[in-house]
């Protein structure tokens, strides 16, 4: 039994010694891991400044192109009736009763496609922007004219949707600088 003991006390010792050996090393090891992730960060905040300023131009370009776009449209808005206004081709402008289909972008950037039946009924459809062959969604039996309309709306619509995206991403990215700017901040004042 005395020998158990001796062996149980020599197995405690040597832990204990190897515990207090490793729990030396330990300060340099999270120090290090420390200066791993602030190196990290450095790395994450330049890769998050060099996206915002790629988004910064995306925006800017956007922004230019849909001017552009606009001023091949005319906007449309009833203020007594609609909280939403509509951007239209000129041949359509304020004579939508004449035709019996129509394509306008809501100032929201949505490609409606309206149809109007003989009791002067509108149906409306929305073209999905995010498929790249939107010409599955059109209905049958357009002519030639229609379809080069519903091309220019589809140009004006993909550009706001695409501009509008852009902005999302310029807002992420904002943030993520500003996350990791702060972080550093933090991390240098302890």
């Amino acid at each position: 039994m005395k020998r158990f003991f001796y062996s149980f006390f020599v197995f405690v010792t040597s832990v204990s010694v190897l515990c207090v050996s490793s729990c030396k090393e330990r300060p340099s090891k999270v120090e290090q891991r420390k200066e791993e992730i602030r190196r990290n960060d450095s790395l994450e905040l330049a890769q998050a400044k060099k996206d915002l300023k790629a988004a910064d131009s995306v925006v800017t370009l956007q922004a230019l192109e849909l001017e552009d776009l606009k001023k091949q449209f005319v906007f449309e808005k009833q203020a007594k009736y609609q909280t939403t206004g509509y951007y239209v081709l000129p041949a359509y402008k304020d004579s939508k009763e004449r035709f019996t289909f129509f394509p306008e972008v809501e100032e929201g950037g949505k490609l409606l496609l309206v149809s109007i039946d003989q009791k002067r009924r509108y149906s409306f459809t929305e073209v999905d922007l995010e498929q790249e062959d939107y010409s599955a969604q059109l209905p049958k039996g357009l002519s030639s004219a229609q379809r080069k309309d519903v091309a220019k709306c589809y140009t004006l619509a993909k550009t706001m949707y695409d501009l509008a995206n852009a902005r999302k991403q310029q807002e992420k990215m904002s943030l993520k600088v500003r996350f990791y700017e702060e972080k550093r901040k933090r991390d240098a004042s302890k």
